[in-house]
């Protein structure tokens, strides 16, 4: 812990380049189908990686038809899951991006406290895995 009195006897040293800051959980409201398209789109082309698996976790079917008859992306690397059929927990969020095994995750209208939220971020952070929440804004909850 550093201590309030301390000095640097050579302050150029402690300058740090500037390092472009990362937000590890991005929150989007989504207010079409062709939206919901548009971003399942850029965010898999932004986060592909060949070794890496991109995690849909109830996802707009419609909207993931059609990233894969638009795009020339490998759909075997987007592991879709629907929590109607899959039992999927916060816990299960957390240790998926803690790991680091997913190249990006993608939560479609999941309904989260602050503090959830909150704690996935830090876990998106430590495991190095961005994660994005897509909410639709049309419906009404």
């Amino acid at each position: 812990m550093l201590e309030s009195n301390n000095i640097d006897a050579n302050p150029l040293s402690s300058i740090q380049p500037a390092t472009p800051t990362y937000t590890w959980l991005n929150i989007k409201n989504i207010e079409s189908q062709q939206q919901f398209s548009k971003q399942y789109q850029t965010i898999c082309q932004q986060h592909y990686q060949q070794k890496k698996w991109i995690l849909v976790i109830n996802p707009q079917k419609n909207a993931l038809e059609c990233l894969a008859d638009n795009t020339r992306l490998d759909a075997s690397k987007i592991l879709q899951v629907n929590t109607s059929k899959v039992k999927v927990n916060l816990a299960d969020i957390e240790k998926a991006l803690c790991k680091g095994n997913c190249a990006a995750i993608i939560l479609s209208n999941a309904s989260l406290a602050q503090a959830e939220l909150s704690h996935l971020a830090d876990c998106a952070r430590e495991g190095k895995t961005p994660c994005f929440i897509l909410r639709d804004s049309t419906s009404i909850h």
